[in-house]
């Protein structure tokens, strides 16, 4: 089964126990989630690509991001133009729609580049060694889910090659809308289609949630020497965020 993993670049990312990885990762996400206002988030998704390309293959991920570059430069024209609670506009786009959408663009980025980080360093066997020493089930979701991405991504690829033999176009914003619906909806179809299939083949297979598999205990502890300074770091970026989060949330009460 094909996967996001790329072979070892040398990054500290590869080095990493994979729960100070993970733990690290998510204490980040929470950051970004929690983050105060569109400077702090600004500089926060800053923070995370320094943070997180040097360390994960620097060009595979950012290449894996370009697209999301453009999807939230179109996030925040959208919004620039519909947003119903625009009332300051140049033209005819509007600065709180702007504003809106520079935040929901910056925050699916940093959240995208955190993900690609933990799927380009870590094989889909440790993701799910991982997982399953929380749940079996969880472990074969997050299995199947890591494995079958890049399926999906080939079917768009597949689906766009067939709509342009069919005539579709994409030479302006209203024909790219056009296109992308006319591609991402057969995609959804059949990723549905192949998880009821998925889910006939492990029925017809025996599988049981009750039969527990114990995860193999080759997992590093949390608290290692080499993954520390990420950990404490990780930890002050998630607390600074939360803070602020709350001192402007306070404030407006």
């Amino acid at each position: 089964m094909k996967s996001l993993y790329i072979a070892e670049k040398g990054g500290y990312w590869y080095k990493l126990p994979l729960k100070a990885k993970f733990f690290s990762l998510a204490l980040l996400l929470l950051g970004i989630l929690f983050s105060a206002h569109q400077t702090v988030l600004l500089f926060n998704l800053l923070v995370i690509l320094l943070l997180v390309a040097p360390g994960s293959g620097g060009m595979v991920l950012l290449s894996r991001l370009k697209a999301f570059f453009f999807f939230g430069l179109f996030i925040i024209i959208f919004h620039s133009i519909l947003n119903p609670a625009n009332t300051i506009k140049v033209y005819f786009f509007g600065l709180e729609g702007a504003l809106y959408g520079s935040v929901v663009a910056m925050r699916l980025i940093a959240v995208v580049a955190i993900a690609q980080s933990a799927l380009i360093t870590t094989p889909p066997k440790k993701i799910f060694l991982l997982f399953s020493s929380w749940n079996k089930d969880l472990g074969l979701i997050m299995f199947l889910l890591v494995g079958f991405i890049p399926v999906l991504e080939q079917e768009l690829v597949n689906t766009s090659q067939a709509q342009q033999t069919r005539g579709l176009t994409w030479n302006n914003i209203i024909e790219k809308l056009i296109a992308y619906l006319a591609m991402i909806i057969p995609v959804i179809i059949k990723a549905l289609y192949r998880a009821q299939g998925m889910a006939a083949l492990l029925f017809l297979r025996g599988y049981d949630s009750q039969d527990r598999i114990m995860a193999k205990r080759s997992l590093k502890p949390l608290w290692v020497k080499g993954s520390r300074i990420l950990i404490v770091f990780s930890l002050l970026f998630f607390l600074i965020n939360l803070s602020l989060f709350a001192g402007l949330r306070l404030k407006v009460w």
